[in-house]
């Protein structure tokens, strides 16, 4: 089981990381790509992950490990579902925010940073149930703590590279978009797995 939440993790950082660079080409046609547009979706985005951490800890607390691989699941569909229809948002977003006066800066930096949010917010939410899951299972937890903060930067790693030499480059930044969501979507499935295996067990003790 600590290899399957090991492996959750660093789908949600490659989908996260993945999600914040392929964004940028998303946005580009429409606010352009700039120092405002990088700022406002990195800013954005960590503004999000970070209100998602708190609000994943959150769920932790005092949640029974079963519960936590439902929520984590929950997220990672979710977050899959919004990043796959990313590029129809941004073109609606287009419509009403930047349509009215297209070089207002306020207004390119609204375009670029609001898509960021809910996805930044669900990945973030992911970790520290991941974290959590795995402190719970694991003896060792300080290199139980370690492996997951490791396994989320290669995922982080993996993500950005596969965007930049592959995903972008063989299917476009709308078929990326639809890459990053069903990795997303995988990664819920295995986490809902997960959860199913933990109810089975505790059916069959009763």
């Amino acid at each position: 089981m600590m290899i399957a939440v090991l492996l959750a993790e660093s789908l949600t950082a490659f989908c996260a990381l993945a999600f914040e660079v392929a964004v940028t080409r998303l946005v580009a046609p429409h606010a352009g790509m700039s120092i405002d547009t990088w700022t406002a979706i990195i800013s954005a985005f960590l503004l999000a992950l970070a209100l998602g951490h708190q609000i994943g800890g959150w769920i932790a607390t005092g949640a029974s490990l079963q519960r936590m691989f439902f929520w984590a699941s929950l997220a990672a569909v979710v977050a899959g579902a919004y990043v796959a229809l990313t590029p129809l948002i941004v073109t609606s977003l287009d419509q009403i925010v930047l349509a009215p006066a297209p070089t207002e800066v306020w207004r390119i930096v609204l375009l670029a940073g609001l898509p960021c949010i809910p996805a930044g917010l669900l990945f973030g939410i992911v970790t520290p149930l991941l974290m959590t899951c795995a402190i719970a299972i694991a003896r060792q937890r300080g290199i139980v703590v370690g492996l997951v903060y490791a396994v989320g930067a290669a995922g982080s790693v993996l993500g950005v590279l596969a965007v930049l030499w592959l995903l972008l480059d063989t299917l476009g930044v709308r078929g990326a978009m639809l890459a990053i969501g069903i990795s997303s979507l995988a990664n819920g499935a295995l986490l809902a797995v997960l959860y199913a295996l933990l109810r089975s067990r505790e059916a069959i003790a009763r």
